[in-house]
């Protein structure tokens, strides 16, 4: 199985959490999270997006608006694909033969990777139809290859990203 964008994938999921986890801290998360704050974005991992793509205030409070439904969605399987993980890893390290426990565990990670593969793209085709014809597509081209090469590999390096 590939690994990078597995890496990629829980270091943003794991960003979001932290982020998340950060706003309860502070104050209501609906506040938190939809609220803006002296003029600036409540959402700083969507900045990026902002000033790459050049977006509009509207477009801006458009894909705000889905990434922050889409966040539980993210979160949850965040949580599944780790307890999977560790369950594969546990599996394969007490054990010497690929057994039936082994591989329901296997499947359920290649359920599992399936599953995120589809909400996370369904995601991107959301996101991509609150921009123009022209910033989407720049949007997918940079997207997509990430999501398309998604590999299954637990969190435990950061690359940067």
């Amino acid at each position: 199985m590939k690994r990078g964008l597995w890496i990629i994938f829980a270091a943003v999921l794991a960003a979001i959490a932290g982020f998340v986890i950060t706003q309860r801290s502070c104050c209501d998360v609906v506040t938190a999270c939809t609220a803006p704050h002296d003029g600036s974005s409540r959402l700083p991992e969507l900045e990026w997006l902002r000033h790459e793509f050049k977006l509009t205030d509207a477009q801006f409070a458009k894909v705000s608006e889905l990434h922050l439904a889409y966040r539980p969605t993210c979160e949850d399987l965040c949580a599944k694909v780790m307890t999977s993980q560790e369950k594969v890893k546990k599996l394969v390290t007490g054990g010497t033969q690929v057994s039936p426990e082994l591989k329901a565990a296997l499947q359920e990670q290649a359920t599992l990777h399936v599953e995120c593969q589809t909400a996370m793209l369904t995601h991107l085709y959301q996101t991509a139809n609150c921009l123009s014809p022209e910033q989407a597509r720049s949007y997918l081209d940079a997207m997509l290859p990430q999501v398309i090469d998604m590999k299954m590999e637990p969190a435990t390096t950061h690359s940067g990203h």
